[in-house]
């Protein structure tokens, strides 16, 4: 679609308000030959591309002013072998819509909560979720991409087909060596899960940050617990999460974070897991602006990095602000940082600074409040996460890949020699 369609100004927009850009054309891919030709038409008129899944790139990296977004979206099939443990899917598939359909035949997939985001994005730059502890990232269940290269050649990257491009298409990010097509899975089953949720006063912030980060990471790989913690209010500081045991099994499990501070009663019940990955998605809702910044936690923070923290968190400067923690560990560090190209095995946890608002006139707060408390905590914090893409890291290279950052660069030179796939914080040769 064209400038003037009446689709294109919808189709133009970004999962985050913020932004606002006007590409010269937006193609809607229904099969591999669809990727092929936009490609190779964006080459012959020298425009620059751009590969778009679930549009949710936080800094709106999927979209660029007076170019090509190539829009996966029409590749949404989901082919299930349940006997074996396989599924195939659609490069365009979004998140929500995949557990449904995985549903259907009792399985599914470790990935993330939220329910639009596309399934090529989340995969490619790792994919951390309540199942991970268990099974490993998302990237960790691939057996094998379909992508279309530089040239618009079709192949395939497997363990024993283009290894080296199988590695970096592990973490290495999305829309730096091709535009993939379609992904084939490890699936597991699934049933019924048990969700919690337990809460405390604001005044417990310090008390229960710490008890959680010598918890959380640790515990049984069945049961993953994440922690947000927002501004000061009635109720501001909440741990949610999923197990995969027996109900009977995950109060015993519970008590080491129960016993920090003044916590209200846990809520845990059972449902099955389409339900519980359904309540985790939220209601959806119209767009949000917001601002994003992530960091990892490899060794347990201090108690002055726990002071640094949670006295930024206290002057945020709207209500919807927030760190969210997140446990890896279990499966996701049972992997060698070098055996994929996302490198941050050995953390403990994510960090996830988050700032929305809806008014512009907040904006500048809020975007310069995310900076300051990445900034406050990089004296305890390691690199960041790529799928939390962050325009003002200045070092972003080695903070999204570490110590996997040259073999990238030598994957990307193999196959993207001309630099294609050249967005703002893509892998350089």
């Amino acid at each position: 679609m064209l400038p003037g369609d009446a689709a294109y100004d919808e189709a133009r927009l970004d999962f985050n308000a913020r932004f606002s850009r006007y590409p010269a054309a937006i193609v809607v891919c229904s099969s591999t030959e669809d990727v092929q030709n936009a490609i190779r038409w964006a080459g012959y008129h020298a425009i620059p591309l751009r590969a778009r899944s679930g549009g949710h790139s936080y800094e709106a990296y999927s979209v660029v002013d007076d170019g090509l977004v190539i829009d996966v979206g029409g590749l949404n099939g989901v082919v299930v072998d349940p006997a074996r443990g396989e599924a195939v899917v659609g490069a365009g598939v979004r998140l929500l819509d995949l557990y449904r359909r995985l549903w259907d035949y009792g399985v599914t997939l470790p990935a993330g909560t939220c329910p639009g985001v596309g399934i090529a994005g989340l995969t490619l730059g790792g994919g951390v979720g309540f199942l991970s502890r268990q099974y490993g990232l998302t990237c960790d269940n691939l057996l094998a991409i379909d992508l279309v290269d530089a040239n618009g050649e079709a192949l395939r990257a497997s363990e024993g087909e283009h290894a080296d491009l199988f590695w970096a298409l592990r973490g290495g990010g999305g829309g730096n060596f091709g535009i993939a097509t379609t992904f084939t899975f490890r699936v597991h089953p699934i049933g019924d899960v048990v969700v919690f949720s337990i809460s405390w006063p604001w005044d417990d912030a310090a008390l229960v940050l710490d008890a959680w980060q010598r918890w959380a990471p640790f515990i049984d790989n069945r049961l993953t617990a994440g922690l947000t913690i927002g501004p000061p209010s009635d109720v501001t500081i909440t741990c949610a999460g999923q197990f995969t045991g027996a109900l009977a099994d995950l109060p015993p499990l519970l008590d080491p974070i129960l016993g920090a501070g003044t916590p209200g009663a846990p809520s845990i019940s059972t449902m099955p897991f389409l339900a519980a990955a359904e309540q985790f998605a939220g209601p959806g809702g119209a767009q949000s602006r917001f601002k994003n910044a992530s960091a990892m936690v490899y060794e347990l923070l201090s108690g002055g990095a726990i002071a640094t923290l949670v006295a930024h968190i206290r002057v945020a400067p709207t209500g919807d602000n927030l760190v969210g923690c997140f446990p890896l560990g279990g499966a996701i560090g049972a992997v060698p940082p070098g055996a994929t190209a996302f490198p941050h095995r050995h953390a403990l946890f994510d960090l996830q600074y988050q700032a929305y608002w809806q008014d512009d006139a907040d904006a500048a707060a809020d975007i310069a409040w995310v900076r300051g408390i990445r900034e406050a905590m990089l004296p305890y914090t390691v690199g960041a996460y790529v799928n939390y893409i962050d325009a003002d890291i200045p070092d972003w290279q080695t903070a999204y890949y570490g110590s996997n950052l040259p073999r990238l660069m030598d994957v990307k030179a193999t196959y993207d020699p001309d630099d294609v796939f050249n967005g703002p914080q893509s892998i350089p040769h």
